[in-house]
């Protein structure tokens, strides 16, 4: 049951004593109303699509006897009714307040002045059509916890036009009537002088949460332009003039941020991660004529191996594709004949992919050549497969941790667009270790890019790399901001290029190296129905012009960039 209705039924139960109503029984358990508090503003509002009057009414009120109940702190103890005071006492309600969403607002101002009353009292509702005229506006406290239950807490007058003053609000945007693209903005005024003072707020709700309104960062200029941040959200400005009779406040249509594709995105997928490598081997190698001269296969359940072999594939011009460890599927074997490679390199050991699948490898008809590379751990096996691919001289490097996946998949793709190495490492060291280092030294690198921050790779790691090595780091605050940074430290490609896979999950952007090495371009990292902000802000400052998503629509929504995570 609502407060006011629980109120009006003990207000009717009453007994009417000597024409006053008596208290009831346990009106001894009820401290008296203290009521206080103001209207500080009203104002008449208009929409854009609507001339009708309402008002937009704000204050504070308390009861000062229980500063506890006072902002509906303790739920369905304390409510606002705002009503019109009309002639001999005409009593018509505009509206309630009753929740936290329309009166338990933060006072600090009235907490200082009041400190019994806790800082929650804060009142401000939209109201609907009201009529022209001069109106009294009155606000009435009342409380479950009091006797007599209610009191009117301030009263204050409104003049309300006629008409809707000829002083229209207008909005532009370099989008469509109610779009604003990301990295663009948008401008709020008035069609003719109002003749008072203007004031600008532009606020956003978030509809897949459901919450809102927020103040838009730099909203209260005639001008902002949306972040990342706001992509998927609906942008309202408002303008508030101040007249010396009235203060009129007019709000815009909704303004979606939007995120500008200039293409269709494409696609590389299939369904499941071992369907989805051939695919983008196929995206890689749409010749079956010419082929690959190498593939890669790799454990397609443990991401290890993977993460340099990308790389590796790409320096040798050829594929990687994915297998269960067990057995050789033979969707990959369909694209093994397709390719016809004359090696193919099988990475890690028996642990990561059997014998049984070697054997079936070696048994394909176009009678490959088949090595396997590994090593006792995930990192001697990162250096194998390094220097059987780039030989001696491996001059650049992107230092990833061996103890997780997604920093590797943005770097993978970064290095076969570079020509660099992905080599793993054991970042939670507190220097490098010796093999890794040894490494370096006889590849004679001189660059090293290490990707992921110091809870990642630690400064200890990096302080091990000494000259003539130039070393920097990609970090971000988390695997989409440390995507996002790698990319940065890429040419713009020329193809205008990038791409995107789920980063939740890792199969999908193991062999997006192969795509970056065909086609230069970025690996962004995503979630699967939203996009980080760092993405899309990446994606922005790229300027990419084709956009291919990695993996199903499951793993990559086709709408994921309309909406920031």
């Amino acid at each position: 049951m609502r407060i006011r209705t629980r109120i009006a039924s003990v207000v009717a139960a009453a007994a009417v004593i000597g024409g006053l109503a008596a208290a009831p029984a346990s009106a001894g358990t009820l401290h008296p109303l203290a009521a206080i508090g103001s209207i500080d503003t009203i104002a008449v509002t208009y929409s854009a699509s609507d001339d009708a009057p309402g008002l937009h009414v704000v204050g504070w009120a308390a009861d000062a006897n229980n500063g506890s109940a006072n902002g509906g702190s303790a739920r369905g103890q304390t409510g606002l009714e705002i009503y019109i005071l009309g002639a001999n006492g005409a009593h018509t309600t505009l509206g309630w307040a009753e929740d936290k969403a329309s009166f338990g607002l933060p006072r600090p101002d009235v907490q200082r002045a009041h400190p019994g009353l806790g800082p929650n009292q804060g009142f401000e509702r939209y109201l609907g059509t009201v009529k022209a005229g001069t109106l009294n506006i009155c606000v009435r406290l009342y409380s479950l916890s009091t006797y007599p239950e209610s009191a009117t807490v301030a009263c204050k007058t409104v003049n309300v036009p006629a008409k809707r003053p000829a002083f229209r609000l207008t909005a532009t945007t370099a989008g469509t009537q109610y779009e604003v693209p990301l990295g663009t903005s948008a401008t709020v005024g008035l069609s003719q002088p109002s003749g008072g003072t203007n004031s600008y707020r532009w606020t956003y709700w978030d509809p897949r949460a459901g919450r809102g309104p927020y103040l838009v960062p730099g909203g209260t200029n005639a001008t902002v332009t949306p972040g990342a941040a706001l992509v998927g959200r609906a942008m309202t400005a408002r303008v508030t003039s101040t007249l010396p009779s009235v203060v009129i406040e007019q709000t815009s249509a909704q303004l979606n941020v939007t995120f500008p594709l200039n293409a269709t995105p494409g696609r590389a997928a299939g369904a499941d991660r071992y369907a989805t490598a051939i695919a983008t081997s196929q995206r890689a190698f749409p010749d079956a004529s010419v082929g690959a001269p190498v593939a890669y296969v790799a454990s397609g359940v443990m991401f290890p191996d993977a993460l340099s072999a990308g790389a590796a594939a790409v320096e040798q011009h050829g594929t990687l594709l994915l297998t269960p460890p067990g057995s050789l599927d033979s969707r990959v074997s369909t694209e093994l004949v397709r390719l016809h490679p004359a090696r193919i390199v099988v990475v890690g050991g028996t642990g990561a992919v059997s014998e049984t699948v070697v054997a079936a490898l070696r048994a394909l008809p176009f009678a490959p050549t088949v090595d396997r590379i590994g090593g006792i751990d995930r990192y001697a096996s990162s250096r194998a497969v390094i220097e059987d691919a780039f030989g001696g001289s491996v001059p650049a490097v992107f230092l990833v941790t061996g103890r997780d996946y997604p920093d590797a998949l943005a770097a993978a793709a970064a290095a076969a667009g570079a020509g660099a190495a992905v080599l793993l490492t054991d970042g939670a060291r507190a220097s490098m270790d010796p093999a890794t280092a040894a490494a370096l030294h006889a590849w004679g690198t001189t660059t090293v890019t290490i990707v992921g921050g110091t809870g990642v790779i630690s400064n200890g790691v990096q302080a091990s790399l000494k000259s003539p090595i130039d070393v920097t780091r990609a970090a971000g605050s988390d695997r989409f901001a440390t995507a996002a940074a790698v990319a940065r430290t890429l040419p713009s490609p020329s193809a205008g290029i990038a791409y995107l896979a789920n980063g939740l999950v890792f199969a999908d952007g193991l062999t997006t190296a192969i795509l970056a090495g065909a086609t230069p371009g970025a690996l962004l990292l995503t979630k699967s129905q939203c996009a980080p902000t760092s993405t899309l802000q990446a994606l922005a400052d790229a300027n990419a012009r084709t956009l291919v998503y990695v993996g199903g629509e499951g793993v990559v929504a086709l709408g994921v960039t309309n909406y920031a995570c």
